[in-house]
């Protein structure tokens, strides 16, 4: 898979030192990550293919267990941010970020108050840094779902303009090489919209054209074509 990544409040410097084997699992992850594409069930996209969220969230949540990571649950006190983060290893949470954008700003401010206050949580030893990985949008994907250049404008304005948050956060943006025309990739489908278990799980390839879009979701997007 190819990715990018923005990094906030000296994240280079925390993955480059202290957190470069949990990067470096991530890495690892992030290499063997198969693009996967599902059909629209949304109008006016019905059967086209979009980015397949579960299915991703869900390898990510295996090689992430392979590697000796664990789901970390949220304090009592923290629950109305949600109850529990995708994954945590030593001094790093991390949270694959594909449902709408206003849960970055969840993930941000529940990471944020155990990163000050240091709570005891079951299956990790402290908290250092924020990992949160989101899609880019050259994927074609569901209305109203977070894009990494999105997620990119929310902390410039809130970590580096504003100054509101003091952790180390690592943004990555997952994404398709530029100028390609043809990607491996897997096809899921569900037995409904709202299922999380595949009826299948098929190897193919997506033909892929480009076309301009709006900065705030990046300066291109993929045609993706089934082939």
């Amino acid at each position: 898979m190819f990715y990018t990544y923005r990094d906030f409040n000296a994240a280079d410097e925390y993955f480059s030192g202290p957190g470069q084997m949990e990067w470096q699992d991530i890495e690892a992850m992030l290499d063997e990550l198969v693009p996967r594409f599902q059909p629209s069930r949304q109008a006016r996209k019905i059967d086209s293919p979009i980015f397949d969220p579960k299915g991703t969230n869900l390898a990510l949540n295996e090689a992430a267990k392979r590697r000796g990571w664990s789901k970390i649950t949220v304090p009592i006190a923290l629950r109305p941010f949600g109850t529990d983060w995708d994954a945590g290893k030593n001094g790093v949470l991390a949270e694959w970020q594909f449902s709408n954008y206003p849960f970055l700003g969840n993930n941000v401010i529940r990471t944020e108050v155990v990163y000050l206050q240091q709570p005891p949580l079951d299956g990790i030893r402290r908290v250092d840094a924020l990992l949160v990985v989101a899609k880019s949008g050259v994927f074609p994907s569901s209305n109203s779902s977070l894009y990494f250049e999105q997620a990119a404008a929310q902390l410039d304005l809130v970590v580096t303009q504003l100054d509101v948050f003091d952790i180390p956060i690592r943004l990555v943006g997952l994404g398709i090489s530029p100028n390609t025309s043809r990607i491996d990739a897997e096809w899921t489908t569900y037995a409904d919209r709202t299922s999380r278990t595949p009826t299948a799980i098929e190897p193919c390839q997506m033909e892929i054209s480009w076309t301009a879009r709006s900065t705030m979701y990046g300066a291109q997007c993929a045609k993706v074509r089934r082939v």
